[in-house]
């Protein structure tokens, strides 16, 4: 049988996470961990941040030390943040965080972790950490995972936020339409993007919806 064990400080998300997953055929329970919120078979663990909580734990340099930990304990760690666009300019606009610190801090967290980026509801989030967990142990593979900062904001914007564009993606639309700001993405339209090679009318709806935030 899996296994879960939710983090006691979860406090805001025990009661729904351990019915869902249960429902899942998972045997849940709460323990402190010593770093994590969610620990799937002892093997892979999520640090869990609301939109809100992120700027606030970036704020601090709480968010690093914690992601640090989980690469030293477990094979497998993410950093998932839920929320949706709304939920991102909201908290941008709360706190002293910028749209550029915030894509930044995301290009830091994935040197040395994964950050999942889960733009719905907490149920997406649960969703996405057992498809995610299910990948990992069975071989299948992490979520994308960029090595090295790209230092081209448009290309983290579009990299690092938005899902389902990968690297290579995000490398092609910067270069085909010559993207460098945040203002350059925040002005794109579905029509421009149908002119970059590999870029069809679902992906191009994709990506609209989600620049929406930064505008």
């Amino acid at each position: 049988m899996n296994t879960l064990i939710i983090d006691s400080r979860e406090t805001k998300r025990i009661k729904s996470a351990t019915k869902y997953y249960e429902n899942l055929d998972y045997k849940v329970t709460t323990s402190t961990l010593d770093t994590g919120d969610y620990l799937f078979n002892d093997q892979v663990v999520y640090e869990f941040k609301t939109m809100q909580d992120y700027m606030s734990s970036i704020s601090d340099g709480r968010l690093f030390r914690e992601c640090i930990d989980q690469t030293e304990y477990y094979p497998y760690h993410f950093c998932i943040i839920q929320g949706s666009n709304y939920d991102l300019k909201r908290a941008l606009d709360y706190s002293n965080i910028s749209m550029r610190q915030y894509i930044g801090s995301i290009s830091r967290l994935n040197t040395y972790t994964t950050v999942i980026n889960c733009m719905g509801g907490v149920n997406l989030a649960y969703y996405t950490m057992h498809t995610q967990t299910k990948k990992c142990l069975d071989n299948l593979g992490k979520v994308k995972q960029f090595k090295t900062k790209n230092y081209n904001t448009a290309f983290n914007i579009l990299a690092y936020t938005i899902p389902r564009v990968s690297s290579i993606r995000a490398d092609r639309i910067v270069e085909t339409l010559s993207l460098e700001t945040v203002t350059d993405v925040t002005r794109l339209t579905k029509e421009q993007l149908l002119t970059v090679e590999g870029i069809g009318e679902n992906l191009a709806d994709n990506i609209i919806k989600h620049i929406g935030a930064s505008a």
